[in-house]
């Protein structure tokens, strides 16, 4: 009986197999390594980009003038500041008239919350018929002072020139002329305040520092050219005093 001969099964056949099977899971170690190594290296590029922005902005705040940006700065912040400072924008409103030779015979507002205990016993009384009524949304940037003042005609020009030329109070909208007798006049009359909120940002630390542009430096130059009516201090009245006008 004849042997069958191997040898040529050994020679092509198992070269093949093993050849196969290398090549069907090589990938298959390889494969989650190379993508851990490529996620890496993405990391790596971040990482460098992010120190690269890093010394850029050292550089940068090395070369700043500090004293000089910081004075800037809060100059830019009394223009258009991140609080509503209130107190000062009310009594701003009524110098705003007085030196426009306009009577201030009503001044309101929505502050936003309430304030005292009278106030809040008033509030308690209105909530059926705020209920009922159609909820208006306030605006979240500006503060709106609605005014009745009396005087001539002249003197509201007067008004509408003397805000041409100061901070914070602008925007006069819904005016209502009447007359009263003579040359008075009672004029009904909107003013808005604006002011910025404070964004809550994400990490910003690499971010370039903004440019500051010729336009920039020239809009600064004009809203500190403008007249402040509300650079006032104003005392905080001490907690528990039954009269704080005293």
């Amino acid at each position: 009986m004849k042997d069958t001969d191997f040898s040529a099964f050994k020679v092509y056949v198992v070269p093949i197999f093993v050849l196969l099977t290398t090549i069907l899971l090589v990938p298959l170690i390889l494969m989650p390594q190379l993508s851990r190594i490529r996620a890496k290296n993405l990391e790596i590029k971040q990482a460098n980009t992010r120190l690269e922005a890093l010394k850029s902005k050292v550089g940068a705040l090395g070369a700043i003038d500090e004293n000089d940006e910081s004075l800037k700065l809060i100059e830019m912040e009394k223009v258009v500041p991140s609080g509503k400072e209130l107190a000062q924008l009310v009594v701003g409103v009524r110098s705003l008239a007085a030196a426009s030779s306009l009577k201030v015979v009503e001044l309101t507002f929505n502050p936003g919350k309430v304030v005292s205990a009278s106030a809040s016993l008033s509030a308690s009384k209105k909530v059926t018929a705020r209920a009922t009524a159609p909820k208006k949304e306030e605006p979240k940037d500006k503060l709106v002072f609605s005014l009745k003042l009396k005087g001539a005609l002249e003197n509201l020009n007067k008004l509408l020139k003397k805000m041409e030329g100061v901070r914070r109070l602008m925007g006069i909208s819904n005016l209502k002329i009447e007359q009263d007798e003579g040359k008075v006049y009672e004029f009904d009359l909107q003013i808005e305040a604006p002011f910025k909120g404070i964004d809550s940002k994400g990490d910003i630390v690499a971010e370039s520092l903004p440019q500051l542009t010729t336009d920039l430096f020239s809009t600064y130059d004009f809203v500190t050219s403008l007249e402040n009516l509300t650079d006032i201090s104003i005392p905080l009245v001490p907690k528990g005093v039954k009269n704080p006008f005293r």
